[in-house]
């Protein structure tokens, strides 16, 4: 026997026996302590309004591999179905050890020990509808050389939803999850389902969110002779700014470049006597489309003339005498 083939079957009958030893000792029971997840179903008509925590700390007892099983699935959790239960405002539900341990949706051989806390004060609402404002949380990162461009097109930008007034009184936007891209060389379109984590207090709809984020090549462009006007100037005084327009450089999507006018860019200076009366030239203010960015400007201060008015000359009314007759 070869010894490439001694050391393959050496290393088979360990992992072999590795794996012998580790389902025997995972079969014997153990006890856990772990972090579940809770949903909750209000009884009709009703929405919590406090009461509640995130999840619940549970110890657990059964073999030791659907332990370790339970704990990478994620497939436990607490549900309390209070659909048919009567309830009144004022009043809290309170819920025992008893039904807090029932609730819990175990892998099969596993049950829970103990709960922490051992009693829930619910309290709920009359149920009301409110629409939100969809907020996309978007972490799209472009490629080099691309940038995202204009704001992120949102279908339905609002929806529906369903709780007690006191949680929808605090609420004017929902968010959905989080989409990740990054690389990005392209538009990204996808269907993203609303934030779940006000799930247990509202009863959000399950439809999905259009969104379409726009990425386009990254580029600049000159655009040249573009007027300078003088913002809040009194009227006593007349400016002229040398020179009267600038150019100007910007960077931004190809595309969106590539459709720009000078109408759209808007340079300007603003008024102020202690820069007017102490300096010699002024920085111009440029403002672009959303998307764009400014870069520079040709020249990048103006020299100006500042001149006062002439006053002009109150003529006085010469008063009317009544002639008698």
């Amino acid at each position: 026997m070869s010894l490439a083939r001694s050391i393959l079957i050496f290393f088979g009958a360990f992992v072999f026996s590795a794996l012998l030893w580790a389902y025997v000792r995972l079969s014997a029971a153990y006890e856990a302590d772990v972090d579940l997840p809770i949903k909750l179903s209000a009884p009709k008509g009703f929405a919590l309004t406090s009461g509640l925590p995130e999840r619940l700390h549970a110890r657990v007892r059964g073999a030791g591999w659907q332990i370790i099983l339970m704990s990478f699935t994620k497939n436990a959790d607490f549900r309390f179905d209070l659909t048919d239960r009567s309830v009144q405002p004022a009043t809290p539900l309170v819920l025992h050890s008893d039904e807090i341990a029932n609730a819990a949706m175990l892998p099969s051989e596993l049950r829970v020990m103990k709960v922490d806390p051992d009693s829930l004060q619910l309290q709920f609402g009359k149920a009301i509808e409110k629409r939100l404002t969809v907020v996309p949380q978007l972490d799209v990162v472009p490629a080099k050389g691309y940038t995202v461009v204009g704001e992120p097109q949102i279908a339905p930008r609002t929806v529906m939803v369903t709780g007690s007034q006191t949680i929808l009184d605090s609420l004017n936007t929902i968010p959905t999850q989080v989409l990740v891209a990054s690389d990005v060389k392209e538009d990204v379109e996808s269907s993203l389902p609303l934030s779940d984590s006000l799930d247990n207090f509202l009863t959000i709809p399950s439809s999905k969110i259009a969104i379409h984020v726009a990425v386009q090549a990254l580029g600049e462009r000159r655009m040249t002779n573009i007027p300078v006007t003088v913002e809040a100037l009194p009227p006593q005084f007349d400016v002229v700014l040398i020179p009267g327009a600038i150019n100007v450089m910007v960077r931004g999507g190809v595309q969106d470049l590539a459709k720009l006018s000078s109408d759209a860019i808007h340079a300007h200076v603003s008024y102020t006597p202690f820069v007017f009366d102490t300096a010699h030239a002024v920085e111009p203010i440029v403002d672009l489309p959303k998307g764009l960015t400014f870069l520079s400007s040709e020249p990048s201060s103006l020299r100006f003339i500042l001149r006062r008015k002439p006053e002009q000359p109150v003529l006085l009314k010469r008063p009317k005498h009544n002639v008698s007759p």
